[in-house]
């Protein structure tokens, strides 16, 4: 007889790919007709009969597409159900986007406890989110990425930006003429075109340009702050527990940072992934 564990989900195969193995927990069949790779929900590892844990969220913010936090299922407990949150049309300010990622994290888990994990202006609406939620009576962890209310307005991709982490061959200059697919893009049976590139570089500029004059809401409770101990250009920050310091007006509780040797960009690389996973299992500070 297989036990409970037999049938959990295996880490290292059992992530969001086309390919799932028997094993694996199957969503639901309306989550499987309503999600595709480019959805505002990206089920990583959907909830099922014995994937019942505390639910994690990835915010992509102006990265607008979460495939790298499918990584993740490696690191996790199997038992902890993961979903991507991924830019949209609909919202067009990060207060706006936390109501609208609201709504989908209540339609999948009613009740807390909960996870999140926020990159960059995705970090800005997951601390939005949790302050709704712990204002609700909700349990939530939340770690932000490369978040820094005193940062200046995030780089969004470029259509090349995004061709490249696509593994997309922009061969062709018709935006209605599919691009040529490798890896990434191939394995999560999306069909691009250079239309597409275009759509999603405008959702990172959009996301990006909300960030400029935002101003925070008053979170109870404690925050985690991974920081990238380098700057853009790979040379080593001068002071990077300043992101600590600029979080303080705006937490009840403790704000802890990590400090990782790594430049913005590589926070949600896949070998940093193992010690974000790290992270997101270290006890909240509580003084």
């Amino acid at each position: 007889m297989r036990t409970r564990d037999d049938l959990a989900d295996p880490p290292s195969t059992c992530g969001w790919t086309p390919d799932r193995p028997d094993v694996c927990p199957v969503e639901s069949d309306d989550e499987r007709a309503e999600s595709t790779a480019s959805d505002i929900v990206l089920p990583i590892r959907p909830r099922s009969t014995y994937v019942d844990g505390e639910p994690l969220f990835c915010l992509a913010g102006e990265a607008v597409l979460a495939w790298n936090y499918a990584a993740l299922v490696s690191h996790l407990d199997p038992h902890i159900p993961i979903y991507g949150l991924q830019a949209s049309t609909e919202p067009r300010t990060i207060r706006e986007y936390a109501t609208r990622y609201l709504t989908e994290i209540r339609r999948i888990a009613p009740h807390g406890p909960y996870q999140l994990l926020g990159w960059s202006a995705g970090g800005f609406i997951a601390h939005e989110i949790a302050v709704q939620l712990r204002e609700a009576g909700e349990h939530v962890r939340i770690v932000l990425l490369a978040t820094d209310p005193a940062a200046p307005e995030p780089t969004p991709l470029s259509v090349d930006g995004f061709a490249r982490l696509l593994g997309a061959d922009l061969g062709t200059t018709d935006c209605e003429a599919p691009v040529t697919a490798t890896a990434v893009s191939a394995a999560l049976a999306i069909d691009l075109t250079g239309g597409d590139l275009d759509r999603l570089a405008d959702l990172s500029a959009a996301a990006a340009h909300m960030v400029p004059g935002y101003r925070p809401a008053w979170l109870p409770g404690e925050l985690a702050v991974c920081i990238a101990g380098r700057d853009p250009d790979g040379t080593d920050r001068p002071d990077p527990g300043a992101t600590v310091r600029n979080w303080r007006p705006y937490v009840e509780g403790p704000v802890t940072g990590f400090v990782l040797d790594a430049t913005p960009d590589e926070l949600t690389n896949p070998d940093l992934l193992p010690e974000i996973a790290r992270i997101l299992t270290t006890p909240p500070a509580t003084c």
